[in-house]
């Protein structure tokens, strides 16, 4: 593990905690979150008329903890509810939040078995509608809430990321290959080194208001390490991995010393220079990168009503009554199907792509110069 890189990051979480905690950004909503949520949750049983009526008030403090400007998981539960209350009631109470009896694995399971049954009942009603969707994260911050000193929350492209730089012990994975154990560990190896920085942990926890839940465990602050690096470009400037160089063929040089260092200086900083800006493109918070469209209902007019059975990212698979077809979301793409809100997932995935090409193009020259 990179433990230089590590510490950096913690101390540029530290560097920048006034406005970080300020009211420029207020990442305290967190630990507002979860004093709320368990106040309220855990509340005697005639507290509340209703499931939906506990999960309003308990969720009072969300903020953009799970929802945002495209994703509204946390209405969708509610909508849901007024579908199927039972099954909405079971799926939290019987299934995300059963006992795990401390073992991640089951945290896993208990996780995988709620959103494949939450995903039926939301495409039951809901099948256009891609919003409503739950996914690990939102999963995973529900787990944090009811048992914060357990469970982190996870979002994949802050622990892809914070897993890369660090160059973690262990492969957290993606996808069908994640590893919730492996991103647990992880995060203990965060929270022991966040141990070793006395100014910041008195500095937090002076933060903390009597609004806030108390985390002494550490484990909402380990994820807002994570968040905050690739929210704040905290891995700018910072070393990444390097892939191992391919040697080349030496061949004989008529070129002078000089301007054989000239060239070499020269090709350093290009090098230098190209990194920078793939940096700061790669650290670009994005939320799309974490919107999942299997499921989703789509319209083609050549090929009907279809579902989303597929995706990578940008890249999505429809299983239309006939055929299967492969389509790239973007804007410039005439034959690709429509969504319920169109618009708004259309031009997300459209920037991304373009992103993603630049970003592809700027590792083409990197290549060409190391290599």
């Amino acid at each position: 593990m990179n433990l230089n890189n590590l510490h950096e990051l913690i101390n540029k979480y530290e560097s920048g905690l006034s406005w970080i905690y300020g009211t420029e950004h207020f990442e305290l909503f967190k630990w507002q979150a979860l004093k709320t949520w368990r106040e309220e949750w855990f509340k005697p049983a005639d507290s509340f008329a209703s499931f939906a009526e506990r999960f309003t008030a308990a969720k009072r403090n969300f903020g953009l903890f799970i929802d945002n400007s495209r994703m509204h998981p946390s209405a969708g539960v509610l909508k849901l509810w007024e579908k199927e209350p039972k099954t909405v009631e079971h799926l939290f109470n019987n299934v995300l939040f059963a006992d795990s009896q401390g073992d991640a694995d089951v945290v896993q399971t208990n996780m995988d078995n709620f959103l494949k049954g939450y995903e039926a009942l939301r495409k039951k009603y809901f099948a256009g509608n891609w919003s409503y969707k739950q996914d690990r994260h939102s999963a995973s911050v529900f787990l944090a809430l009811m048992e914060p000193e357990f469970n982190f929350v996870y979002k994949s492209m802050d622990a892809s990321m914070m897993a890369r730089y660090i160059e973690a012990d262990v492969d957290i994975g993606f996808g069908q290959s994640f590893s919730l154990k492996n991103y647990y560990r992880m995060c203990y190896e965060i929270i022991a080194a966040l141990r070793e920085h006395d100014t910041l942990l008195e500095k937090h926890f002076n933060y903390l208001g009597n609004d806030c839940y108390v985390d002494k465990s550490l484990h909402i602050l380990a994820f807002d390490i994570m968040y905050c690096s690739r929210t704040y470009h905290f891995y700018k400037d910072l070393v990444p991995p390097k892939p191992k160089a391919v040697k080349r063929t030496m061949r004989k040089s008529v070129l002078s010393q000089a301007e054989l260092e000239q060239r070499e200086a020269e090709r350093l900083a290009q090098i230098a220079s190209l990194e920078r800006e793939l940096e700061e493109l790669e650290s670009v918070v994005d939320d799309c990168e974490d919107i999942s469209l299997i499921g989703v209902e789509v319209s083609s007019k050549q090929y009907g009503i279809g579902t989303v059975v597929g995706q990578e990212v940008n890249k999505i698979v429809v299983q239309f009554e006939n055929s299967k077809n492969t389509f790239i979301l973007d804007e410039s793409q005439p034959m690709r199907p429509r969504f319920e809100d169109d618009e708004t997932v259309i031009q997300a995935f459209t920037a991304y792509g373009r992103r993603q090409k630049s970003i592809a193009n700027l590792k083409r020259q990197l290549d060409f110069l190391i290599k």
